[in-house]
């Protein structure tokens, strides 16, 4: 764990916590392309060879049956279900307010406007290993279903080539029938290129580790992604006021993902820099997870002081964390103030947990500071915006000298005379 007055800071110190040290693709991207590229090559063979390395997978077919998902609702807890319903009514209610519509107007020089296509095939990869993480199917199904998208192939690494029931479930409940035990960076090259078994898609959405990761790098000039999505993070910007335990719990949420994952308190008290420092170390002690978030914990855990909540504020914003928790007695007004966080929670009670399970809000998020440029996944990833425009006889005579002054300053004459070329038609 890493104690710092951000005054006090080297230059060095700083850029180690704003670069997430440690957190890297290099080393494995070598190793994923060797992958990407056999599968790429020899599609169902290969996908089998690394499925059977890495999934465990053994005899079977490449694709869970329509049947299979179908009931696995009813082998889950009821409780469970509930609880799937519950997230996926709210994560609908949030994301059916981000369709992105239509439009069109007319001004002398004719109609414009523009219509939004949604994709056709998508292909979503849910994280396996360690944990069931259905609420990323969630997350990413459904706002492809409201976006209209119409195929949505999932790939979750399946043990023994057996996905979970609770991820089946999931899917069921979005109405996806289409889902393949397989993960890693096999899986991402098979949905980017196609296989015997998994056809191409348009775009792959989803979190994974860091040779997903690098596999989505290596594919994302012929097959569109959400982000280079890497370990799970959380800022908190914290003063006097706020709760000790509360904070703790919260920074231990993300400890407890991956030994990579990053926990950074932001705090002008003193007094709560110790009294987290303190709760965290004995939440760590007693955590389930513990292995993990110790090692996590290790460069992961960062408790900095700030003078004020302007240097707290301009700190974060450098960072531009996945999850930002303001925990102030005035959460809101610092809100305006914020430009770079994935996703942000205000006040006491908005833990991070809520929103990666069922506030509503999407939890796939960009990371390791791309949140400066990237926003949440959302239904606006899965549509295509075309614009359009129908130019009136009378609008290609006021626009063709324009085009034919900026074409001729390009050196683009061609395009100086096709304008021109409709202009003189009118005149005649």
């Amino acid at each position: 764990m890493l104690d710092y007055r951000i005054s006090g800071m080297t230059k060095e110190q700083r850029q180690r916590i704003l670069s997430r040290s440690g957190v890297d693709l290099e080393a494995v991207t070598e190793q994923a392309r060797e992958v990407v590229d056999d599968v790429r090559r020899e599609g169902d063979i290969a996908l089998l060879k690394y499925a059977r390395r890495f999934d465990g997978f053994g005899r079977g077919s490449l694709t869970v049956s329509a049947g299979r998902i179908r009931s696995a609702r009813d082998k889950i807890p009821a409780e469970l279900l509930k609880a799937l319903r519950i997230s996926k009514a709210r994560i609908t209610k949030f994301h059916s307010r981000q369709r992105m519509r239509p439009f069109e107007f007319k001004d002398s020089c004719g109609t414009m406007g523009q219509v939004v296509v949604p994709l056709e095939r998508i292909g979503v990869y849910v994280p396996g290993g360690t944990a069931s993480y259905m609420s990323s199917l969630l997350m990413a199904c459904i706002p492809a279903g409201i976006a209209g998208v119409r195929e949505i192939c999932v790939c979750t690494p399946g043990k023994d080539g057996r996905v979970a029931d609770e991820i089946l479930a999931a899917a069921d409940l979005c109405g996806v029938t289409e889902v393949h035990p397989v993960g890693g960076a096999h899986a991402v090259a098979a949905m980017a290129y196609g296989t015997e078994s998994i056809r191409k898609v348009q775009k792959i959405v989803g979190p994974g580790g860091v040779f997903v990761t690098a596999a989505k790098l290596l594919i994302r000039n012929d097959c569109e992604i959400d982000f280079l999505a890497g370990p799970s993070e959380v800022l908190i910007i914290a003063d006097g006021s706020a709760n000790h335990g509360y904070l703790a719990m919260d920074m231990l949420a993300q400890l407890e993902h991956d030994p990579l994952a990053r926990a950074v308190l932001v705090t002008t008290s003193q007094k709560v820099a110790s009294g987290v420092r303190s709760e965290l170390e004995n939440a760590i002690a007693n955590a389930e997870r513990a292995e993990i978030a110790r090692k996590s914990a290790e460069k992961g855990a960062v408790i900095l002081v700030a003078k004020d909540i302007s240097e707290a504020v301009d700190f974060s914003n450098e960072y531009a964390p996945e999850h930002l928790l303001i925990d102030t007695r005035s959460p809101t007004r610092i809100l305006p103030l914020i430009r770079n966080a994935g996703s942000v929670f205000l006040g006491r009670h908005s833990s991070v947990a809520f929103g990666d399970y069922c506030s509503g809000t999407n939890h796939i998020l960009p990371t390791k500071g791309t949140a400066s440029m990237k926003s949440a996944l959302g239904v606006y990833d899965f549509v295509k915006v075309m614009p359009y425009q129908n130019i009136s006889s009378r609008g290609a005579e006021e626009l063709s000298r324009t085009v034919e002054v900026l074409a001729r300053a390009e050196g683009l004459p061609a395009h100086a005379k096709a304008a021109a070329s409709r202009a003189r038609r009118v005149r005649q």
